[in-house]
């Protein structure tokens, strides 16, 4: 079985470090073409994982859950609006890519990832994500996006995410694998008065 090490590591990289991490220097400038100002926030961030994950003879569920500070405030300041101007906000767009330095694949998950928001100590999990079928091989992986709105979850202070997956049969992950995780959420808000 994994331990606790291993599971935390995995969402760290498929789904907190695209939440958590810092804004990449460009964003997507702010659209105010309607009454409504529509930002894409672009984040990528990379991470060694130093645990492998032994290839085992049966599939083992992962369902891992972890929680986060939002930052909502830090991540909306620069367009001149505030979290109570949010209307809407949503996925635009999640990968993950394997470093090409290493001859690792995503061959240890399964075919079907599944990555869900909800609030703190919620109960109510809104998927956001997903992927049937990664391919045999694949370095990296296009998640589908669920244009599902998360903004109640983002406004607040903190919020949590889980990632769902099986391991695939016989399959192993390599210590020290580095993943480079991109993803980008569209703000939608009221103009400021």
């Amino acid at each position: 079985m994994y331990s606790s090490i291993s599971k935390t590591l995995i969402l760290f990289v498929l789904v907190i470090g695209a939440f958590s991490c810092k804004k990449k220097s460009t964003t997507t400038p702010p659209s105010t073409n309607s009454e409504n100002i529509v930002v894409d926030i672009p984040y990528t961030k990379s991470k060694t994982l130093t645990d492998a994950i032994p290839a085992l003879p049966f599939s083992v569920p992962v369902n891992i859950t972890d929680t986060f500070a939002t930052l909502v405030d830090q991540y909306i300041a620069p367009y001149g609006f505030t979290k109570n101007d949010i209307i809407s906000v949503t996925p635009v767009m999640m990968n993950v890519v394997i470093d090409n330095n290493t001859s690792q694949t995503l061959n240890f998950a399964d075919d079907s990832v599944k990555v869900l928001v909800d609030a703190y100590g919620g109960s109510n999990p809104l998927l956001v994500a997903h992927k049937k079928g990664i391919p045999l091989n694949a370095k990296s992986v296009e998640m589908d996006i669920e244009n599902k709105d998360f903004k109640d979850y983002f406004n607040n202070e903190y919020m949590q995410v889980t990632l769902n997956f099986n391991t695939r049969v016989n399959e192993a992950m390599a210590a020290n694998t580095t993943f480079i995780t991109n993803f980008k959420f569209r703000i939608t808000a009221k103009k400021p008065q």
